[in-house]
């Protein structure tokens, strides 16, 4: 097409109607000719005016060509069917809105669910060049392992060390607050290429020994707390009680490593220890550089050298760590393992790697939802096409082509599809916030969760898809009507061929629920294990909650010991509180304290150490956890500052490495001077996860290594909600500055610990119980208008004798008939898809016979109460009445 020819047409396609007014006065002007000419030869008026129309032909046809000539037809026949289109879905309301509403739900729930695995898993990380950022793991490093990485890599440019979620009290006014921050290294900011918002970030050497005291903060906190005050560069804050300067404020939205981040502090970096002086505690050198080596937990990030690949970098850490074993003061780790644990990966893929499969698995699964979304509109558009088939049938005896109804009715289902579409986006809005509250909290990104363009995108695609397969089977069969011999069925009931495309839709939606029901059943019964299990404390009566002084004024051990006491001692002494405690760190917190140590007659090579959870209690913590004491004693008031050092061990520390000896009176030491007695064995305690086993751990007197922060635990007699009262009165009177958070009962404390299980189940059991209602409407709407339908051959059945259970039966059998398909395919599928939910199974398997049972018989017999109903109505039939009507 040349331009001119393309522009000619785009002109006459804008001006429209002055075209169809122009091309309307030129064939009149023809005709009035053509009339004038028959008149001129002696016709009458009339007369010539029929017969000039007759020469003249189709003024109709000649609109048509003309259009035609300038390239508006095509586009004049879309805007018609389009309004055709809107007339239909509005004549038939109640189908509209059942369509439209099924579409609604499936795109819904699928653009929610997308919107948070886009943020969580698509997107790429807000930093620069992200292909370059890399995570070196290792379960958590220490600060040796960072610096060695940091000074000896020939693969990466930078590197730097992080310790999250470190909690700190900002103090110095009326109301003290706690904070989430992070410990990081000086090159920190650097290697994620971030750029203050104001002020600057931190300078090499920031985080030695001697270096001033700064702080970075949120733009969060500089807004909320410090009401954006422009002024806040270079002025000092308090936090944990030691003043420090800000020197920077982050740019809005960044809070790495954790959304909950709102201030960043330099890590001290000495691993030798070279802070301690004469004046120093005891052992001072000695603590510095065992906690250097052996105190783990930190993070390390980098940025790989142009052209270098992460296996590249794999290898060289791997070279580095060589090193490290070799070279390592307190104690050398058997190599291969060693080795293994250090991994070199995508920091995207280290910090989503632990919540993608349950996202996958939602995705995955609300997909089935829509495609049974689709089936069901689908089984709703051919039972409705069934009845348009005497409709279809005359237009296409007049001249509509196969083409011309099929663009029709699938323009239809576009219209039913788009409206769908925008209902669904506007209920993936309400849904999010929901969505996102469900999942665990430890999810990353979830505050970066949004409706933004990708979703939009998603929801159109998402609709396209959805018209296609809903719309594109009934379209292409009404559309292949015999013309002829559906116009002499006058009845325009449900032929065979639609009945075996409905009833293969139906026998799909049967299976989509088998295979939704089947994984929602698994999840279930897996969170019901999990809830069995025993966490090894109890959790009635117990209220905790977190507690952080400003560790400056509570620096020297005496202080924190005379903090702690005082509490204790008020908490113990009131009404209704059965025993009072404090602890180093509560059960399920996100930063697991651990400590490498030697066993006394088990560690026979000093280079290998054992691993142990370290908890540090004041005597009535296990009495006010419910913790049994299986051999040896509790701690008492004896086993204070001035005490002989002394530890508890749990069960499976006690069988792993006492198996053949008394446990009560062994030794354990730190990488630090100092053996400690074992003075009794304590039930075993889920402290990290309710699905992991047991792991060795020690308890040691909180006065002999106090630490702060803390947390205090309080088993109640009665309402356990007094407690929460209790404590933060108590605390006001022995420490006023200090912020308490995470008040609450153990119960919640282990029901957040179950959180992304329940989510999932959750989540799997809404879309199966969706599925259950969509393939319950699904069946008993064929059988219903198939019944509807039949009712002729029921009324002659009956005439010659037939009973009605007989007709009943034979109405079931058809939908049984469906029902036994869709389960055989679903359990099919189900075998197969299950194996995709093992990740996050917790003693069950992914074939377990009890659900691979309960959730098709479930489908099944749900199946056959929805084909009972209908059963009963064609018994019903009367004879006489519906003979004579035909």
């Amino acid at each position: 097409m040349t331009p001119m020819r393309f522009l000619r047409r785009l002109g006459a396609l804008l001006r429209g109607r002055n075209v169809d007014r122009d091309m309307d006065a030129e064939m009149s002007f023809h005709l009035e000719m053509e009339a004038a000419d028959f008149e001129r030869s002696g016709l009458p008026p009339d007369e010539a005016r029929r017969r000039a129309r007759q020469t003249f032909g189709g003024v109709q046809r000649f609109r048509e060509e003309g259009r035609d000539a300038r390239g508006v037809g095509p586009a004049r026949d879309l805007s018609g069917d389009l309004r055709f289109g809107l007339r239909i879905l509005r004549r038939s309301p109640v189908f509209t809105i059942v369509a439209v509403g099924t579409l609604a739900l499936g795109i819904g729930a699928n653009s929610a669910i997308f919107s948070v695995v886009n943020a969580v898993l698509l997107q790429p990380l807000p930093f620069p060049d992200t292909r370059s950022l890399v995570s070196v793991w290792d379960g958590g490093h220490s600060i040796a392992e960072f610096t060695y990485i940091r000074d000896r890599s020939r693969t990466l440019q930078s590197v730097a060390t992080y310790f999250p979620n470190y909690g700190v009290s900002l103090s110095g006014t009326d109301q003290p607050m706690r904070l989430t921050s992070a410990q990081v290294s000086a090159e920190f900011f650097d290697v994620l290429r971030v750029n203050p918002l104001r002020g600057r970030f931190f300078n090499n050497g920031e985080d030695g020994p001697g270096a001033d005291r700064v702080a970075v903060i949120s733009h969060a906190l500089w807004r909320d707390r410090f009401g954006s005050d422009p002024d806040i560069i270079g002025r000092p804050i308090e936090i944990d009680g030691l003043s420090r300067q800000v020197v920077g404020i982050a740019p809005a939205g960044f809070t790495f490593p954790s959304s909950e981040t709102r201030i960043w502090i330099p890590l001290l970096i000495d691993p030798t220890g070279a802070r301690c002086t004469s004046t120093s505690p005891p052992r001072c050198r000695e603590t510095a550089v065992g906690y250097s080596w052996g105190g783990y937990g930190h993070q390390i990030i980098g940025r790989l050298k142009d052209g270098v690949t992460t296996e590249q970098a794999r290898v060289d850490v791997h070279r580095i760590g060589e090193d490290l074993q070799r070279e390592n003061p307190i104690w050398r780790p058997a190599m291969p393992e060693y080795l293994a644990g250090l991994k070199v990966s995508d920091l995207r893929y280290r910090l989503v790697q632990d919540s993608q499969r349950l996202l996958w698995v939602l995705l995955g699964a609300v997909g089935l939802v829509l495609a049974m979304a689709c089936a069901n509109v689908a089984n709703l558009l051919v039972v409705r096409g069934a009845a348009r088939t005497r409709e279809m049938s005359i237009r296409a005896a007049v001249g509509a082509g196969t083409r011309r109804l099929s663009r029709q009715l699938f323009l239809e289902h576009l219209l039913l599809a788009t409206l769908g579409g925008a209902a669904g986006l506007l209920l993936a809005f309400i849904l999010m916030p929901a969505l996102v509250s469900l999942l665990p909290a430890n999810t990353p990104r979830l505050d970066e969760v949004q409706l933004d363009g990708w979703v939009a995108v998603f929801t159109v695609v998402a609709t396209g898809l959805t018209a296609l397969l809903s719309g594109i089977a009934p379209a292409r069969r009404l559309a292949r009507t015999n013309g002829l011999q559906a116009i002499g069925n006058a009845r325009g009931g449900i032929g065979a061929p639609h009945r075996r495309l409905a009833g293969v839709l139906v026998s799909a939606q049967i299976a989509i629920g088998v295979m939704l029901a089947i994984g929602a059943g698994l999840l279930v019964r897996s969170l019901a294990r999990i809830m069995d299990v025993d966490p090894g404390f109890e959790t009635v009566q117990v209220v905790t909650a977190q507690v952080d002084p400003p560790r400056a004024r509570y620096a020297t051990p005496d202080r924190a010991r005379d903090l702690v006491r005082q509490a204790v001692e008020r908490l113990a002494a009131s009404p209704g509180v059965v025993a009072a405690a404090v602890t180093s760190q509560l059960p399920f917190d996100q930063t697991n304290h651990g400590m490498a140590m030697w066993i006394d007659g088990f560690t026979t090579d000093p280079n290998k150490l054992e691993f142990f959870e370290l908890r540090k209690v004041t005597p009535d913590f296990f009495k006010a956890m419910g913790i049994a004491v299986k051999q040896g004693r509790a701690f008492t008031s004896g086993d204070g500052a001035n005490g002989a050092p002394v530890a508890i061990v749990s069960e499976t520390a006690a069988k792993r490495y006492w198996a053949n000896r008394s446990v009560v009176g062994g030794q354990v030491r730190f990488p630090w001077p100092g053996w400690m007695s074992v003075v009794g064995v304590v039930a075993d305690v889920r402290n990290n996860d309710l699905k992991k086993p047991e792991v060795p751990a020690v308890y040691v007197p909180f006065d002999q290594v106090p630490e702060i922060p803390f947390a205090i635990t309080v088993r109640m007699s009665g309402d356990p909600a007094a407690g929460t009262t209790l404590i933060r009165r108590v605390m006001a009177e022995v420490a006023k500055d200090t912020p308490l958070s995470r008040e609450r009962t153990m119960a919640a404390l282990v029901d957040d610990s179950v959180i992304g299980a329940r989510a999932a189940a959750v989540l799997l059991l809404g879309f199966g119980a969706l599925a259950l209602l969509l393939g319950s409407i699904g069946t008993y709407g064929l059988v219903a208008y198939g019944v509807e339908t039949r009712q002729r051959e029921f009324a002659v059945r009956m005439a010659v004798g037939a009973q009605a259970s007989s007709v009943m039966h034979l109405v079931l059998r058809d939908g049984a008939r469906l029902a036994l398909w869709g389960v055989a395919i679903g359990l099919a599928g189900a075998f197969i898809l299950s194996r995709t939910v093992r990740g996050l199974l917790f003693e069950v398997a992914p074939n377990d016979p009890v659900t691979f049972t309960a959730a098709p018989l479930l489908l099944a017999v749900t199946a056959m109460v929805a084909c009972a109903i209908p059963a009963w109505r064609a018994t019903r039939v009367d004879p006489n009445a519906t003979l004579r009507r035909e």
